[in-house]
């Protein structure tokens, strides 16, 4: 019997998620491609690079820090030390799931403002082709510092293993979902009121700075509206950063090595650096 709160059930779940949203969303892309012009870089050989950044930050982060995540819920609901451990049962999941998608905006614009985690973080703005792979591409330096402040986080907040769970399979989905590259249609103004759709994210990873510091959410829309960090969508925006450009930057290696290049460094803003060919 599936038990959510059993951590091996948990992985499995996320996997069956993993495999099954990447192929919904791939068939879905192809479809609506079909027409669409021709990339320079074959879909495929794209997918292969995103997807290698995405095995080394499984070997190198995900598995190993997987134990001290349990862990951390364990403690957080056995030592009633939470803030949110003394709320009647019923509230427990839907507050933690809110607090936890309010925490992902924070630590995705915090991000863009700190120059160190930019470094990390522009790895995965440096797609120039968005689409569903993109979800995967996120550089291990960054998984790892985002897991070294989840983890008081989720002891600060005392959340169980049955909610962070739930969460991070609601943020896989829509990861998945908001990064892919298909369009919505009549359904856009309805669902981007409550989620984030692929039209709002991709003003997210347009190459104007002043679009990509903006819509930061993952799950939910509102906190962007909230805070007043949204833009509208606007489907004539290209993606990508222009200093990540070069074929060299794109390989899994060059993917690896991007945070640790020099850069120069301009007036306007992170997303004006320079890569030094150094």
């Amino acid at each position: 019997m599936f038990d959510v709160t059993n951590p091996d059930h948990g992985r499995n779940l996320r996997l069956v998620l993993s495999v099954s949203g990447l192929a919904v969303f791939w068939l879905l892309e192809s479809w609506q491609l079909r027409l669409a012009p021709k990339s320079a870089t074959p879909r495929t050989r794209h997918a292969i690079r995103n997807f290698s950044l995405a095995a080394a930050s499984l070997l190198l982060v995900i598995l190993p820090c997987s134990g001290l995540i349990v862990a951390a819920t364990e403690f957080a609901t056995t030592s009633s030390f939470g803030l949110l451990t003394q709320l009647p049962q019923r509230w427990k999941i839907p507050a933690c799931l809110l607090l936890l998608d309010l925490w992902t905006w924070t630590w995705h614009l915090i991000c863009h403002r700190v120059p160190l985690l930019w470094r990390f973080h522009r790895v995965h703005h440096g797609d120039p082709r968005m689409d569903v792979t993109t979800a995967y591409r996120f550089h291990p330096g960054e998984l790892l510092l985002s897991t070294a402040v989840r983890l008081p986080l989720i002891i600060l907040l005392g959340v169980p293993l049955d909610a962070l769970v739930l969460y991070e399979s609601l943020l896989l989905a829509s990861s998945q979902f908001q990064h892919s590259d298909i369009r919505c249609g009549s359904w856009e103004q309805v669902l981007g009121l409550l989620i984030v759709t692929p039209e709002i994210h991709r003003v997210h990873h347009s190459r104007i700075p002043a679009r990509t510091n903006s819509n930061y959410a993952s799950v939910l829309s509102c906190w962007d509206r909230l805070f007043g960090s949204f833009s509208p969508p606007n489907d004539s925006l290209s993606t990508g950063l222009e200093q990540l450009d070069a074929d060299h930057l794109q390989t899994a290696e060059g993917l690896l090595r991007t945070p640790f290049l020099p850069v120069i460094t301009s007036v306007d803003g992170p997303n004006a650096e320079h890569i030094s060919p150094k």
